[in-house]
């Protein structure tokens, strides 16, 4: 009998539009998010010390953000956000669990990567509005601001990425990516997702809220595909 990950993996990638081209998804979310980065920080000038908090303070609060998010509607059902649930539950969950926590080619960056179109609704939506508001205040902070919430999205994808490549990667087995890799595939158990390791970039808000699990991986249950 065919193991059930790589039964859904078959019945999603069959779904897979042919024309999908994940080198023009990863490409355009990139080049969309550094222009982005680029214009907003293009709008500041002489930058005292105290407005370089922006940065770090921004991240934490991106961080905070994706963390709810992942937390309360990923793998919670709620009326207002059903696609989500069934995207990041219903496919990424069961496209990676655990033994199958690598991807196989580069179109399975889709069932991965957010879609194309999210980082333009982020950054309309979102960033500029919040720039718009912080503009009133200082141009400085609001540049600051905007471009770190574009940055905090690109680290969230490049991040979840990397944590799906096999352990054994040289990428996968950086220092800071280590952890996060391994903190990544314990949340990926079915009686760790709803509860464990919310966070990709960085486990603040996991060790914060008590949500942060470890255990240390070994050669024998390594989380490989």
């Amino acid at each position: 009998m065919q193991h059930p990950t790589k039964a859904f993996r078959a019945r999603y990638r069959a779904n897979v539009h042919p024309r999908y081209n994940p080198w023009l998804h990863a490409g355009f979310v990139l080049i969309y998010g550094i222009t982005c980065i680029t214009l907003a920080w293009s709008s500041t000038t002489q930058i005292t010390a105290l407005q370089w908090l922006t940065v770090p303070l921004t991240l934490v609060f991106f961080n905070l953000c994706i963390y709810l998010v992942h937390r309360h509607l990923g793998h919670h059902k709620h009326a207002l956000a059903r696609l989500f649930y069934a995207r990041h539950t219903g496919d990424h969950h069961s496209f990676f669990t655990p033994g199958h926590m690598t991807y196989d080619s580069p179109r399975d960056w889709r069932v991965i990567l957010f879609p194309a179109w999210l980082i333009v609704l982020h950054s309309l939506a979102i960033t500029l509005p919040a720039w718009w508001l912080l503009q009133q205040i200082s141009p400085n902070v609001a540049g600051l601001f905007a471009g770190c919430m574009i940055l905090g999205y690109l680290l969230y994808e490049v991040f979840h990425a990397c944590e799906h490549l096999p352990a054994e990667h040289p990428v996968a087995r950086l220092p800071w990516l280590r952890q996060m890799h391994r903190l990544h595939a314990l949340h990926h158990r079915r009686e760790l997702m709803q509860g464990r390791n919310f966070n990709i970039v960085l486990p603040l808000m996991d060790y914060l809220f008590g949500t942060l699990h470890w255990e240390p991986g070994t050669h024998d249950n390594q989380e490989s595909s």
